[in-house]
């Protein structure tokens, strides 16, 4: 890929770039709010493990657990659709396993290892016809 072939990446770079900036901001304002049921949604939408929040809370720490697993909840059950999972694989995105333990959670996995191996084969194929190696 010449220089022209770059040039057209270069803004989905930046644009990604900017959003993962944009995510960590996410938690500050939920945290500054003590909204906490919304950023245990948020997190699990972003397919996070649980936080611990021990050092966030300045007051009543468990009731700010139970609003954050509440959200949590209900963020997972959103995220661990097995209709979404091979998407989510075939994006490339990490699945570090909140799905585990519910009723699709192994049909959501197996979903999942499809697309992501379906995205490791477009890196190999795209890195051996580019030039640009993505170390798989």
């Amino acid at each position: 890929m010449g220089y022209q072939g770059m040039r057209g990446k270069l803004p989905l770079v930046i644009m990604a770039f900017t959003l993962a900036g944009c995510s960590a901001n996410y938690v500050d304002d939920y945290i500054a709010s003590q909204d906490w049921q919304s950023l245990g949604e948020q997190d699990a939408l972003k397919g996070q493990k649980v936080r611990e929040l021990s050092t966030l809370v300045s007051g009543d720490l468990p009731a700010a657990e139970n609003k954050y697993n509440l959200g949590y909840e209900i963020g997972r059950t959103e995220y661990c659709d097995v209709e979404k999972a091979w998407q989510l694989g075939k994006s490339g995105q990490d699945y570090v396993g909140i799905c585990d333990g519910m009723p699709d959670g192994v049909e959501f996995r197996r979903q999942y290892n499809f697309g992501h191996d379906s995205f490791v084969m477009d890196m190999e194929r795209e890195s051996s016809t580019d030039g640009f190696g993505f170390g798989y």
